[in-house]
């Protein structure tokens, strides 16, 4: 006679448990690995935002330079240049420009260098080189 649970346990109806520790070791992976550095990262900005102060140099999230004016619990007054004052969310502020930064940039942009600029000669040059491949239409390179 055939023994019907016998042969079950005898074809693999083995336990569960390496499976399930399996899928836990994969869950705390990927808790250490992804989770856990956002929410750091998310604190370190929340903390970074509540404890900006006024005259302290930033950039918003869209790109934006500007001098903290004056906060509030909600908002912050940026001055973008002189006279131009904009009210912003806190959580606008993508970082703050340290003042290392911040005098490198000046000293950058007080230097005597000029920028190059293209002539009417260089124009021209450009144009006729723009000219020449249309002679060459027919030829194959």
């Amino acid at each position: 006679m055939l023994d019907v649970p016998t042969t079950l346990a005898q074809d693999g109806g083995g336990s569960m448990i390496p499976t399930l520790l399996f899928m836990v070791a994969i869950f705390a992976l990927l808790y250490f690995v992804m989770i856990r550095p956002q929410k750091k990262r998310q604190r370190e900005q929340q903390e970074m935002q509540n404890t900006v102060a006024s005259g302290t140099k930033v950039i918003t999230i869209g790109g934006l330079y500007g001098t903290v004016v004056e906060s509030d619990d909600e908002t912050i007054t940026l001055e973008a240049s002189d006279g131009v004052f904009l009210v912003f969310a806190r959580q606008a502020i993508g970082r703050v420009i340290p003042p290392e930064e911040e005098a490198a940039a000046e000293s950058s942009a007080d230097s005597d260098e000029e920028e190059p600029t293209l002539t009417d000669e260089d124009l021209d040059k450009l144009r006729s080189a723009d000219e020449d491949p249309k002679k060459d239409k027919g030829k194959d390179y």
